[in-house]
């Protein structure tokens, strides 16, 4: 999906693209866009060498925008059930405590918050794997 914009700023070899609303934002999100908002400034790495006031054709990589996505909101739901299920072995295999609705639900806060701590300490490795969602296709001054 290929959307324009306007370079907002320049840092080093990054450009700062602003997005205005458009009537395909209801169904992708894929930019991160939320229903209420009407414009959003994404990184885009400046191949074209564009500066502050160019319109630019940003291309958007659907297939590492869903990765990232499923890394962002699939891992942590995931450590959830994890966290359910080691909340039920707790009290019903292990029988280390009694309440098991209790122990279910604080053990699956704890493993999801673990799993926000987790992907911030692992963020330099998957952002190679997902950075460049956005690549500049065209510029105009």
């Amino acid at each position: 999906m290929t959307e324009y914009g306007q370079v907002v700023d320049i840092k080093g070899n990054f450009a700062f693209v602003k997005f205005m609303r458009t009537s395909a934002c209801g169904k992708c999100r894929a930019c991160g866009m939320m229903a209420g908002q009407n414009e959003i400034v994404v990184e885009v790495p400046n191949k074209l060498c564009a500066v502050a006031g160019d319109y630019v054709a940003v291309s958007i990589q659907m297939r590492k925008a869903i990765k990232a996505s499923a890394i962002a909101y699939v891992f942590p739901l995931i450590m959830l059930f994890i966290g359910v299920l080691f909340g039920w072995l707790l009290t019903d295999i292990w029988n280390i405590f009694r309440n098991p609705d209790t122990t279910m639900a604080i053990c699956a806060l704890i493993f999801a918050l673990l799993s926000f701590f987790l992907l911030k300490i692992a963020s330099p490795l998957y952002n190679k794997t997902v950075r460049n969602v956005y690549t500049m296709v065209d510029k105009k001054r």
